[in-house]
């Protein structure tokens, strides 16, 4: 068929990408063991910690970045801290008239978890990031957060 053109993929850019080639992976900036959990870290916290490192793949520097990472891991306990609260109270409760309010540790979370975000988008723990970063897709061994947190649908790992 003569005018067709038919993309294939090269070894140029195996990625198949007829934009260009793939972004480039995450360098390696620490290729040794993750830092010690911080003795203040609450369980959520300590495994959040735990992950993050492992995740990261060599990509954190344990001189700085840890500092970020702590206080990433600080906001995870901080939440579970509060989801507790709220598991145990309710939804909602009684306000200073008797009126059905929500539950003033909600707008806590709403705030907690706004800070973790931003501290995601940071780290590059989510595919916007990474890619915002200049990241590849696959530069970190886990893509999601649920992954990150160990509640992916891979269970039986």
């Amino acid at each position: 068929m003569q005018g067709v053109s038919v993309m294939t993929r090269s070894s140029a850019n195996p990625s198949g990408n007829p934009r260009g080639p793939s972004a480039p992976s995450a360098p390696v900036v620490h290729a040794g063991r993750a830092p010690r959990v911080p003795a203040h870290l609450g369980d959520e916290g300590r495994e959040v910690w735990r992950q993050v490192w492992a995740a990261g793949a060599g990509a954190y520097n344990p001189r700085t970045d840890k500092f970020v990472i702590a206080r990433y891991c600080e906001l995870h306990d901080r939440r579970a801290e509060l989801l507790a609260v709220i598991a145990d109270d309710g939804l909602t409760t009684e306000g200073s008239t008797g009126q059905t309010v929500m539950h003033p540790a909600l707008r806590h979370v709403e705030t907690t978890e706004r800070e973790m975000r931003a501290i995601e988008a940071v780290l590059g723990l989510s595919l916007e990031s990474r890619l915002r970063l200049g990241l590849a897709a696959g530069a970190l061994e886990k893509t999601t957060l649920a992954d990150i947190l160990g509640r992916g649908d891979d269970e039986d790992e």
